[in-house]
């Protein structure tokens, strides 16, 4: 095995020394490289882990500020259909009390005016009554020649009266 390493150039010796310091090497770069970027792998690792779920719990809450959104738009727009119900139904009912209030105004107004008619013709038939009985008085007297005591008169104009009503 020797002329085999001694035809290749190898010397034991170099090759047992380059070993060694490969090994020295290896185990500085172990300790003072690998295990702090490993120690910076694992952090980052779990920063990006914790950002991760942070980003799950975010997307959650926005979920559930995006239903908590939807259903206050669901419930503002039944509340405003409510409303506009609510006073659809007021100004209907204020519709219709107007009509009934115009509807008595109108009729209250209609037997106003037919009770001044009556006051007004019962005012008018009294005027008549009284012309009536003194132009009859008066022809009755043209008629007959003879001029009527006031108790004829009376009894005449009370008698016509009974007669006219």
């Amino acid at each position: 095995m020797e002329k085999i390493l001694a035809e290749f150039g190898v010397q034991p010796v170099l090759l047992a020394a380059q070993v060694v310091n490969f090994l020295i090497l290896l185990f500085l770069l172990k300790k003072f490289l690998y295990k702090p970027v490993l120690k910076v792998l694992e952090t980052r690792k779990m920063g990006i882990a914790q950002s991760l779920k942070q980003a799950e719990e975010i997307e959650k809450r926005l979920g559930e500020i995006a239903d908590r959104e939807e259903e206050a738009i669901l419930r503002s727009a039944r509340e405003g259909e409510k409303l506009i119900k609510e006073a659809g139904e007021y100004s209907a009912k204020l519709i219709d009390d107007g009509r009934k209030e115009y509807e008595n105004l109108v009729k209250r107004g209609m037997e106003d005016s037919r009770r001044l008619a009556e006051v007004e013709k019962f005012k008018v038939m009294q005027e008549v009554k009284e012309n009536i009985g003194g132009i009859l008085i008066i022809a009755l007297q043209k008629v007959t020649g003879k001029i009527l005591t006031e108790k004829e008169k009376k009894e005449i104009l009370e008698k016509e009266i009974k007669n006219l009503s």
